[in-house]
């Protein structure tokens, strides 16, 4: 069975880099094969990437939704992913960012990003008021509507 995608009203979501707005309905859609998708509340915006671990997640959706420059972001992705490695020593989370990690060489960024929520909970007890960091850079025009 493929990814049922359950829509609001005008919600967003991305699908292999093309950015799509659900009518004025509430809608259900299946991907049959296998896609990079992204739904409107999994999305992070460029000033909400203010911790280390956000500011991953975001390089990671970058490559995910401009897939042609994916190879570009995946530097920024090591470094921060790098950094990440050596400031986290809780087993659990050393394992979904190994997890991450695997899946980005793999290409499945969406399965990237979900190996990262738990770190960013993790680092939200850690770091419970918002660190004062520059946003990371905007996404390309096409998907920085979203």
């Amino acid at each position: 069975m493929g990814l049922k995608l359950k829509l609001k009203p005008f919600e967003k979501f991305i699908v292999n880099g093309v950015v799509i707005e659900n009518g004025r309905h509430r809608n259900t859609l299946t991907v049959a094969n296998h896609a990079q998708v992204m739904t409107g509340r999994s999305i992070l915006q460029p000033e909400e990437a203010t911790t280390p671990v956000k500011r991953t997640y975001y390089a990671v959706q970058a490559m995910l939704l401009d897939p042609p420059h994916a190879d570009e972001k995946r530097s920024i992705y090591t470094a921060l992913l790098k950094q990440l490695q050596t400031a986290i020593r809780d087993p659990e989370m050393t394992y979904h960012l190994a997890d991450t990690d695997r899946y980005v060489r793999e290409g499945d960024f969406y399965k990237a990003l979900a190996a990262l929520r738990p770190v960013i909970a993790y680092e939200a007890v850690l770091l419970p008021s918002p660190m004062t960091v520059a946003p990371a850079e905007p996404l390309p025009e096409r998907a920085a509507g979203m």
